[in-house]
């Protein structure tokens, strides 16, 4: 028999310690490979843990509310065979389908119930001392977690994930004035509209922009060290709003066109929505689409951040007599390209959209 931990896995490039959120397991349990066994967060989204092995849990190390390295262990199995603590999270984990709604008696334990506002409410010792010390009445809290208690990472207070989530936000921010842009924007006119669901609508765009980038590989590239180099691999990022700000799940375009990208799509999006983003999503972006229509805004200018090249921003679409209209600003790196290679990938998007519109009309 082998000891071997399960340890804080790296989410992200720059990630280097991570708070825990749940430990779904306790000392004796029976762990099968697979099974989702944490959940662990950074700055702005939560993470399912899936167990890369099988055995008994024979110590529980952390708890919720902890924040340790990345590679710290979560807990401890006893399994067969020797120890191979590496590599034990290089599967990305799957979106959640269905999460137990109800407490476990593990979770009651944890987290009692305390009186109110004249109601129950389920909330880690933590996040009611961190509540009391803000005046933050906990019915006012709505917990990330399905099972429905409210933890220290719930609690919007000054030093809390949600405002190291904006430090994180204004560090790569600064980042953006390393690359010289430009932006255009025009309006596109449509002969239907765009999907009302905000998920199906990021797929739309999603497949018109990338095309558009296939149709003219002068915008899909990097100028690196001096040279121009070729995107193998486009990634888009989304804009997601999530009870800690907005944050970017990304995508790779490399099967965009199949059935099962738009499914994979659209339940990471929803995740997103929650704080959870899957690992293989952390990845750095090469372009963007920002969606600001479910807000009310027309037009928008956002920025670039190394890697991305490009970046494609529309509004709310309106209807015009018989047909449609929507605003569209396109963001590109001025080393790459000029305003003039803009303006045809703004009339090509055009094209590829109404297209795109068309086969699932």
């Amino acid at each position: 028999m082998a000891q071997t931990p399960v340890v804080m896995p790296k989410m992200s490039m720059t990630m280097t310690e991570g708070e825990v959120v749940e430990i779904l397991v306790k000392v004796g349990d029976r762990v099968e490979k697979g099974q989702v066994v944490a959940v662990v967060g950074t700055d702005k989204t939560d993470m399912e843990v899936e167990s890369d092995h099988e055995g008994e849990v024979t110590e529980v190390s952390v708890g919720p509310g902890d924040v340790i390295d990345v590679g710290a262990p979560l807990f401890v199995l006893e399994t067969v065979g020797e120890d191979l603590l590496a590599g034990m999270f290089d599967q990305a984990p799957e979106v959640p389908e269905t999460v137990n709604e109800e407490p476990t008696p593990a979770e009651e334990a944890v987290a009692p119930k305390s009186e109110v506002a004249g109601s129950q409410v389920l909330a880690m010792p933590g996040a009611r001392k961190l509540a009391a010390e803000a005046g933050i009445d906990l019915s006012q809290v709505s917990p990330a977690s399905a099972a429905g208690i409210i933890k220290q990472s719930d609690i919007p207070a000054p030093g809390s994930r949600a405002a190291k989530a904006r430090e994180h936000i204004a560090k790569v921010v600064n980042t953006s004035s390393q690359i010289p842009q430009f932006s255009l924007s025009t309006t596109i006119g449509l002969g239907s509209p765009l999907a009302e669901d905000a998920n199906s609508r990021f797929v739309q765009l999603a497949r018109a922009w990338v095309r558009t980038l296939r149709a003219l590989p002068k915008l899909n590239q990097n100028f690196v060290d001096g040279a121009f180099v070729s995107i193998e691999e486009i990634r888009i990022a989304a804009l997601v709003k999530s009870p800690l700000g907005f944050v970017s799940p990304t995508f790779s375009a490399s099967n965009i066109d199949a059935g099962e990208w738009e499914e994979n799509a659209k339940a990471v999006l929803k995740a997103a929505r929650d704080n959870r983003i899957p690992a293989e999503n952390l990845q750095p972006a090469t372009t963007s689409i920002t969606d600001l229509g479910e807000f009310g805004i027309r037009q928008a200018n956002t920025l670039l951040f190394h890697p991305q090249s490009s970046g494609f921003n529309v509004g709310v679409i309106r209807a015009i007599g018989s047909g449609y209209e929507i605003d569209c600003t396109i963001v590109i790196d001025h080393r790459i390209a000029d305003p003039g290679d803009g303006a045809e990938a703004l009339t090509q998007f055009a094209a590829e959209l109404q297209r795109e519109l068309n086969v699932n009309s």
